[in-house]
């Protein structure tokens, strides 16, 4: 018999062996298009989160005509990185950190309250995870489900709004630091003309320490960036 008449098969282990190594290969691509998928549709909740965040400050700025004395000064980072026009006025006081997060909550849309413990009254699922960092005692912080279902944390040791975080899907899972919860504080954003005074404060990422991201989570600065479409260059 001559070779060309000659036919070959492959063995069973061959057979086996091939099914294997495409469903490796499946199993990662699938894995791969999954978490990009996720991905997205996290920085799409996040997006949305920023958003309704930031028009319900700048509107409370608008209709009581006047800057609350509760903000931090932005870091140099943050000025050049997000294009802020500021100086160095530095920090305000707490004496309308009250009145800026009540009002901020009712623009927010709240419908439950859990004020001096997060976890009573059922803003918070039992198994929601430990905080960490500055959030390190949810049953002293003051939580908040809004009508969208995203969930307000405030830490009441740091004078309110100079210090929140938001859940960007709520009670849903996976509730980790950098993933679906981000830590936020209010800032000066941008100065008058005389440079005398803030003409705006908007929501930034939280003071430095407390930039924390569980795992493969992000910070909020890293977000907002990807979200703005800021070329981001790691840092050795």
């Amino acid at each position: 018999m001559s070779l060309m008449n000659k036919k070959f098969a492959y063995t069973l282990s061959e057979v086996l062996l091939t099914i294997a190594l495409l469903g490796a290969l499946a199993t990662m691509t699938l894995s791969t298009v999954g978490a990009s998928v996720q991905q997205r549709a996290r920085l799409a909740q996040f997006r949305t989160a920023y958003s309704k965040m930031s028009s319900a400050l700048k509107n409370i700025t608008v209709d009581e005509g006047k800057i609350y004395q509760c903000y931090y000064a932005p870091s140099g980072d943050e000025i050049n990185d997000f294009g802020l026009n500021w100086s160095d006025l530095g920090d305000s006081g707490n004496s309308g950190c009250v009145q800026l997060t009540k009002a901020f909550l009712r623009a927010m849309g709240v419908t439950r309250s859990c004020e001096g413990n997060a976890f009573v009254g059922g803003c918070l699922p039992d198994n929601y995870p430990q905080g960490t960092g500055c959030f390190n005692k949810y049953g002293h912080n003051s939580a908040y489900v809004l009508d969208n279902s995203m969930l307000i944390i405030i830490d009441t040791d740091a004078a309110g709004l100079k210090l929140f975080a938001i859940d960007v899907n709520g009670r849903k899972g996976p509730n980790k630091w950098g993933q679906d919860i981000f830590p936020f504080s209010v800032k000066g954003i941008e100065i008058s003309a005389n440079k005398l005074y803030p003409k705006e404060i908007g929501i930034m990422p939280p003071v430095a320490s407390c930039t924390y991201a569980d795992g493969a989570g992000k910070t909020t600065d890293r977000m907002m960036k990807e979200s703005a479409g800021i070329i981001i260059k790691d840092k050795n």
